[in-house]
């Protein structure tokens, strides 16, 4: 069909034209004011997404009708439009993918930022979350941008969801050591540390009667915003309180045998 042609079919079934795509951009906008409050619990970015994507459909619906009115071949437009869309397809997978990925974690309010959290064997606070990557500040100062498609598809842990995170030392003890007091010194630390928590209580656990020592899990709860500083004031404290009260951490032992 050449372009003679469709001039020709414009101008016979102008009204029909113009009438359906006046009327398709009238039922987009009514849809819009619909589908607003249903989206309005999602994020703004992928709302405005979604909003602009249904607009677009029902234009593009009127659009097609518009000019079949008109006479144009919209089977031959489709074809190439079909062909050209499979093309580009396999082209962008991996965008399209991390592109649904980033709706799904802006929906799911799983991360946001500020949150530290451990994914694919790399960890730090989340900077940015965008619609097709998560930016991530590791320990380091150095940033991460992990893929949305990576989030989705990989175990991840949220360390700050919760607002409070356990902080576990396992030490080790000489066999002989009074477990009764080894326990009384801790929960003394654990009570007087302002920086850790009185609820939940702190736990004792026992891991196991290992080669040289007897090891031992100190369980206490702290604040999440400072885990690290929190781990390592702990950590210093319960030493010193054990070496004041002669409490013994073990050494590994090996017996030398010589013969002859």
């Amino acid at each position: 069909m050449t372009w003679e042609t469709v001039w020709v079919h414009l101008q016979t079934g102008w009204v029909a034209f113009t009438l359906i795509l006046a009327a398709g951009w009238v039922v987009s906008r009514l849809v819009k004011r619909v589908v607003h409050p249903l989206l309005s619990k999602l994020p703004p970015l992928p709302a405005n997404i979604l909003q602009k994507g249904i607009s677009l459909l029902i234009c593009s619906l009127a659009g097609v009708q518009a000019l079949h009115a008109v006479g144009v071949d919209i089977v031959s437009i489709l074809g190439a439009a079909g062909v050209a869309g499979v093309a580009i397809g396999f082209a962008a997978q991996t965008t399209l993918s991390n592109l649904i990925s980033g709706i799904f974690i802006m929906s799911e309010r799983s991360i946001k930022p500020g949150d530290y959290i451990h994914v694919g064997g790399f960890e730090g606070t989340v900077e940015a979350i965008n619609m097709l990557s998560v930016t991530i500040r590791q320990p380091d100062n150095s940033l991460l941008r992990v893929p949305c498609e990576t989030i989705i598809k990989t175990p991840m842990s949220n360390e700050s969801q919760a607002g409070m995170r356990r902080c576990s030392i396992t030490v080790g003890v000489e066999y002989g050591t009074d477990l009764d007091k080894l326990q009384a010194v801790a929960f003394g630390v654990v009570e007087a540390a302002p920086y850790l928590l009185d609820s939940p209580a702190p736990v004792l656990r026992f891991v196991g009667f290992d080669d040289s020592c007897v090891s031992i899990q100190i369980c206490a709860w702290c604040q999440g915003t400072d885990y690290y500083g929190t781990r390592y004031r702990f950590a210093k404290e319960l030493y010193e309180a054990f070496n004041a009260a002669d409490i013994g951490f073990a050494f590994p032992v090996r017996t030398v045998v010589q013969k002859g």
